[in-house]
Order: structure tokens, then C-alpha cells, then sequence
């Protein structure tokens, strides 16, 4: 799905019933919001909803150019391909699974989102094939969510209706939330229900990246749409959390490769 939006307004809007959409947020900024949820999405970010029962669930694009993978699956379908392996599933998705209700989930694209995203990307329906390696990526990506890799872990969870928040999705919402401010490891494990040096480990060990690298990319990643929107680079690094413009410039060029007034400048 892509194209550019020159005005905000209500552009894409569906009936979904038995099924799960995975919506994967490449570019462009927007809402998407059922008859209870809304949820709101930026680059990088992705959202899963889905209902039982048949509910109009709808797309609102802000302006500017947008680019995402759309992946329906059915819940049916899903079951059918864990075959035996079902009992191997966190208890809440097997409940789930057998016996529907409603998913609304947001959050931050990290390993499993950003595979599933680049093996879709491009692909050509037409082409022989394509939906046997199309089955194959969206798979592999259930066989990471779903699955726990012990009785202690609580899975990989994408649905508050299911269960609890994962840690590593919720210290990657906090950061995105809080870019101004200092990062708080003893506050962030507690609010994910982590030590801090576990919380650290599960981070790393999922998404291949540190706490602070997601929040150099977080704050960076911010900054680009403020200068983009016209934003002096002294207003934009103390938006992003940063008290040294020398810093921020830095910061900016190791996620980049330009420099923020580059990027002002209408380069980036």
C-alpha cells in the first residue's frame, strides 16, 4: 500500500470478521480506529486488530506520503497450520484461537514486524509462487509471537485483550513517549515488570539493539519530522531530549549520515 495523502481524511475503511489484520507501518502517519479502539501510528510502527463478530474497522492517513504491508490472516486458516503443535502455544493465544473475541494491538516494529515487512515488500502476485513465500514469511512470524520457549515465559504478546503487555514492547512505547527526557532504567524495568539488567538483556537479545540505540533512534527519528517541518535545529535537539546541540549533531549524523542543518535544508 502506497501514496500520499494531501489532506487528512477517512480514505480506507473495511468489514473484518474471524480474521486478524497486521498493518505494518513503513512511512506516512495516520489512525486506525474501530468501534472501541484508535490507534495511532507513526513510522516504524505497527498494529494488529481484528474481531470475532463483523465490525467496521477504518484507515485515517494525515498528510504526506505513506507506505506500508497490509496482511489479513483468518483465524481459522491460522489454527489449521499449528496442527499438533497447538499445545505448544501460550495458553491465552490457544484460547484465542479456539475461541475468538477482539485483538487491538500497537506498537513498535522490532525484528519479527521488520522481516515480516522486507519479505513482503515488492512482492509480485502475479509471479509464480509468490503466495506459497508470502505463507511462508507471515509463518514464520506467528511462530515467533505465539510460541513460548519455556512454561515460565509469557510469550511474545501482541494483544492487551489477551494478556500482558511484553517488556520489550512496553520500554520500546515508554522511550517513544518520553523522548525529552533522561533515560530512567530502575524506572523503566519498573513499569515493564523487569529488573533493569534483564530488561536490558531482553531488549537486546530481541531486537539486536540496546536501550539507548532505540532511543538515539527515537529521538532522530523525531527530529527529521520537526525539521522537516520547518523546526530551527536548536528548537528541535531540546525537543528530542538533548542539551548540547554538539551531541545531537552527532547523534544525528551516526543514525543519518547528514547533519540536521543538511537535512533542514530540504537534502534529507
Amino acid at each position: 500500500m502506497v501514496g500520499r495523502s494531501v489532506r487528512a481524511g477517512s480514505t480506507w475503511q473495511t468489514k473484518v470478521s474471524g480474521e486478524v489484520w497486521i498493518w505494518l507501518n513503513r512511512s506516512g502517519e495516520g489512525v486506525i480506529w474501530g468501534s472501541e479502539d484508535r490507534m495511532y501510528l507513526r513510522p516504524g510502527m505497527y498494529a494488529i486488530f481484528g474481531e470475532d463478530e463483523e465490525e467496521r474497522w477504518r484507515w485515517t492517513r494525515l498528510p504526506g506520503e505513506h507506505e506500508a504491508e497490509v496482511v489479513v490472516v483468518s483465524r481459522a486458516w491460522l489454527a489449521r497450520r499449528l496442527g499438533g503443535s497447538a499445545e505448544h502455544v501460550h495458553p491465552r493465544y490457544a484460547e484465542w484461537l479456539k475461541g475468538g473475541g477482539k485483538v487491538a494491538f500497537t506498537g513498535l516494529m522490532t525484528g519479527p514486524e521488520r522481516e515480516l515487512s522486507d519479505g513482503l515488500r515488492g512482492m509480485n502476485a502475479e509471479k509464480p509462487g509468490t503466495a506459497m513465500r508470502a505463507e511462508a514469511r507471515i509463518l514464520e512470524w506467528a511462530a515467533v509471537r505465539l510460541f513460548r520457549a519455556g512454561r515460565s515465559d509469557a510469550g511474545a504478546g501482541f494483544c492487551h485483550r489477551i494478556g500482558r503487555s511484553d517488556p520489550v514492547e512496553r520500554a520500546l512505547s515508554v522511550l517513544s513517549s518520553r523522548l525529552a527526557e533522561p533515560m530512567d532504567l530502575a524506572r523503566l524495568g519498573k513499569e515493564c515488570g523487569a529488573s533493569p539488567t534483564h530488561l536490558s538483556r531482553m531488549v537486546k537479545q530481541r531486537t539486536g539493539s540496546t536501550l539507548r540505540e532505540h532511543q538515539r533512534r527515537l529521538r532522530v527519528s523525531a527530529a527529521c519530522e520537526m525539521l522537516e517541518d520547518g523546526s530551527s535545529v536548536t528548537e528541535v535537539a531540546m525537543d528530542v531530549g538533548y542539551r548540547s546541540l554538539s551531541h545531537f549533531a552527532k547523534a544525528f549524523r551516526e543514525q543519518t549520515g547528514k547533519a540536521p542543518s543538511t537535512w533542514r535544508g530540504g537534502e534529507g
